[in-house]
Order: C-alpha cells, then sequence, then structure tokens
C-alpha cells in the first residue's frame, strides 16, 4: 500500500499543481502529538523498561557503572529508533514511487509518522544527553541531533523536500551495528573474537554505503531538481536541504574516518596475532 499523496501528476517535479502548492505552504501540526508520544515512549524505555529488561537478562548488567547503564539504555534506545524508521524508509524508496517523482513537494502520513517517530527520539536523545553530559555527552553527535531535527520539522510540518528527508534516513541502518560494537566492548568481548571482528568489518561496509557511498547519489538528486522551475521556488528551503545535509555530511565523514582507522587498527591487531 502507498502512501497518500497531494500531486495528480506523480510523473513530474514541476507539475502546475505543484506551483500551487508552493503558494499555499501552510503550517500543519497534525503529526506533532506523535513527536510527543515519540519522545515520551523514548523516555519511558530509558528510564524504566530497558534497565529493567536488561537486568534480566544481561548477568554482567548490574556490575555496570552508573555511565555504562546510562550509555547502555540510549543505545537500546537509539537501535529501536533506527531499526524501525530504517526499515519504513527502505519500504517507501521501493513501494512509493511518488515520493521519488514529487521530491521537494508531497504529502505521505507514511513518511509523516517515520519523521515524527525520529523527530521524538532525537528530542529524548539530546535531553538525556544534556542531563548526562559529563558522562555521555558528545558534541558530534548533539549537533547530528540538533541538525536533523531542525530539517525534519520542516518536512513533517510544510511537506517540503520529502524524498530528501527519507533518503537521509537510510542513514539510520548503520545505527544498530555501530551499538552492537559498544555492547560487544562493554560486555568484554575480545577485540579479536569472531563476533567483534565481523560486527567491526559489516560496520563499516554498511555505514559507507549508506552514508558515504551515499553521499554523490543524493547530491545528483539535489542537481536533477536544482534545474526545473520549480526549485527557484522554494525560496530559503534551498538553503535548509543544502546548508544542513553537507553538515550531516562532514560529520559522517568524520565519524567513518574514526571508524577506518578503527576498522585498520583490528585488522593489523588479528593480523599479528595470527603471524606473530
Amino acid at each position: 500500500m502507498t502512501s497518500t499523496t497531494t500531486t495528480t501528476t506523480p510523473t513530474k517535479y514541476f507539475s502546475h499543481y505543484n506551483f500551487e502548492q508552493m503558494l499555499n505552504i501552510k503550517f500543519d501540526p497534525t503529526f506533532l502529538p506523535v513527536v510527543a508520544t515519540s519522545f515520551t515512549l523514548f523516555i519511558f524505555l530509558y528510564k524504566f523498561l530497558n534497565p529493567i529488561l536488561s537486568n534480566l537478562l544481561i548477568k554482567d548488567y548490574k556490575y555496570f557503572n552508573e555511565t555504562q547503564k546510562v550509555d547502555w539504555s540510549t543505545r537500546i534506545n537509539s537501535s529501536i529508533n533506527s531499526f524501525t524508521v530504517g526499515t519504513i524508509c527502505v519500504y517507501m524508496m521501493i513501494a512509493d514511487h511518488g515520493l521519488e517523482a514529487n521530491p521537494l513537494l508531497y504529502k505521505s502520513y507514511l513518511l509523516k509518522t517515520n519523521l515524527s517517530i525520529v523527530i521524538g527520539y532525537l528530542l529524548s536523545d539530546t535531553v538525556i544527553s544534556i542531563i548526562h553530559y559529563r558522562k555521555i555527552g558528545d558534541p558530534f553527535s548533539m549537533a547530528h541531533h540538533l541538525v536533523s531535527i531542525y530539517a525534519f520539522a520542516y518536512v513533517l510540518t510544510l511537506n517540503v523536500m520529502p524524498y530528501f528527508a527519507n533518503f537521509r534516513l537510510l542513514a539510520e541502518l548503520s545505527t544498530p551495528l555501530v551499538n552492537i560494537r559498544w555492547f560487544l566492548d562493554t560486555l568484554k568481548f575480545s577485540k579479536t573474537s569472531k563476533a567483534f571482528v565481523l560486527n567491526g568489518l559489516l560496520m563499516t561496509l554498511v555505514f559507507f554505503f549508506v552514508r558515504i557511498l551515499a553521499m554523490p547519489i543524493y547530491w545528483y538528486k539535489v542537481y536533477t531538481v536544482a534545474i526545473t522551475p520549480l526549485w527557484s521556488h522554494m525560496g530559503h528551503f534551498r538553503f535548509v536541504l543544502i546548508i544542513v545535509c553537507t553538515v550531516l555530511d562532514i560529520i559522517n565523514l568524520y565519524w567513518f574516518s574514526k571508524m577506518v582507522r578503527g576498522c585498520l587498527r583490528l585488522m593489523n591487531s588479528v593480523y599479528g596475532k595470527k603471524h606473530g
């Protein structure tokens, strides 16, 4: 089942209908309660459910220090969010043809639901990071969250740039593997163990595909809409799109450089152990 659209000519980027819609963009608060629900749910998971289940299922959890417990719970939230929104994102890219055909103006209730989930999560994680900044605070992660919230809020409330928001959510597919690496490390798995090595390689590979290799594909799509008549009518949304995504790409390149260095150190460690 595909999402409800607001366009009658899904094969064009700039129908007359789109131009009329461009002149009548209005703030739509319909999905803000979903954002609030998502925020509340992730706070509940972090504060209550995650610790209870972790204590029951992970025998070493009771030995974690306070910082590890805070980080552990936030990473469970992160993995739940990433799996949920990543799955919906992939489904939309496959099933919702109107999204790609109308990348600048398009109303999809499924996309808006997905964005509501991720915005609620990002808000909750930002609040938790601020409260526990000395324990788990990371300026790059917080900057990533705030920039993402700013951009996604436009799509959620104004229905602008929907294709690009959905495309950026592909990056969430790499997050569970990043979290698994941290879980394994916290549970004191050897860095040369099969689980650690395989996850590290898969994490780096998936991160490369959904965040690094995706960059030229993404920016080529931006180019294809920038040469259409509708682009010039998008006003300041054009600059939001370009500036926000440039910042996010710089942060992703920084994270990937750290990931590659870690992966190389790991491979050298494994190689040295086998040939020492």
